[in-house]
């Protein structure tokens, strides 16, 4: 298996600041990761749904289930600076078996080494595992028939409930 190391332009080195955020009202947020490591800080922006699946990935290589953070869900300032400020295309997982780091690698375009990567303890990639379900969870809440978010239960016209 290829080094993916070398596949990255940055290297943040060990994370002591990893966190999921959310970005704006509920119906109109953004969703990124704030990183901070001993080579730079990034923040990593991406799709509700490649959070959630990121997240998920996480909780099936370690092994663990969700449980609560136990700090409260609130959206982040979007007029925050980092070293580095890119949408990701693409996330990709490994393990260090000599240090027992896991490394989560951002793709920032489809150009081969534009990656970000970012190295973490164990118990830091469940947190951040752990804090994405609750910040993904924190929107809107859902239909339970047909999962569309409901702005206004009193008004949604459900297609499965008919």
């Amino acid at each position: 298996m290829p080094d993916d190391r070398v596949y990255a332009r940055h290297d943040l080195g060990v994370c002591s600041l990893v966190e999921p955020e959310s970005v704006g009202p509920p119906g109109q947020r953004f969703f990124r990761i704030r990183a901070a490591g001993e080579n730079g800080s990034a923040l990593l922006w991406l799709e509700k749904e490649e959070l959630r699946e990121l997240a998920s990935a996480v909780k099936r290589i370690l092994g663990s289930s969700v449980r609560a953070t136990g700090e409260p869900v609130a959206a982040a300032s979007p007029n925050d600076r980092a070293d580095f400020n890119h949408k990701v295309t693409a996330l990709s997982i490994g393990h260090d078996r000599d240090s027992a780091r896991y490394m989560v690698l951002a793709h920032c375009s489809d150009e081969e080494g534009d990656a970000i990567a970012l190295w973490l303890e164990r118990d830091s990639l469940d947190w951040l595992a752990d804090r994405a379900f609750e910040v993904c969870d924190a929107g809107r809440p859902r239909c339970a028939f047909c999962g569309a978010p409901l702005a206004d239960a009193a008004r949604h016209a459900c297609p499965r409930s008919n």
